[in-house]
């Protein structure tokens, strides 16, 4: 495999820590082959446009299926609301001790 197809490939398995960990650990693998697969393809078809068209694809899903997927997780709902009723407390303090 060339080295170009190397290196997204090891930066695809490095993003995938983007993905919520449920879907990461039950999909990861199967996406890291099917993304290596297309990446080949697409070398053998189009080359480096065909490679640098399936990355865009690849940061577009990270963008519309990874980071929402992790915004919606209970850990981050919590520490949201945690931040939030910490600034609200901090905020009614500093108001009371003026």
């Amino acid at each position: 495999m060339p080295k170009t197809l190397q290196c997204m490939l090891g930066c695809y398995r490095a993003l995938l820590w983007l993905y919520p960990s449920d879907l990461r650990h039950r999909y990861g693998r199967d996406m890291t082959d099917i993304f290596e697969q297309v990446l080949r393809s697409e070398w053998a078809r189009r080359g480096m446009r065909g490679v640098a068209a399936t990355g865009c694809r690849a940061i577009g899903e990270l963008l519309t299926i990874a980071i929402p997927g992790q915004l919606a997780s209970e850990w981050m709902i919590a520490t949201s609301l945690l931040l939030a009723l910490n600034s609200a407390v901090l905020a009614l303090l500093a108001g009371i001790g003026r």
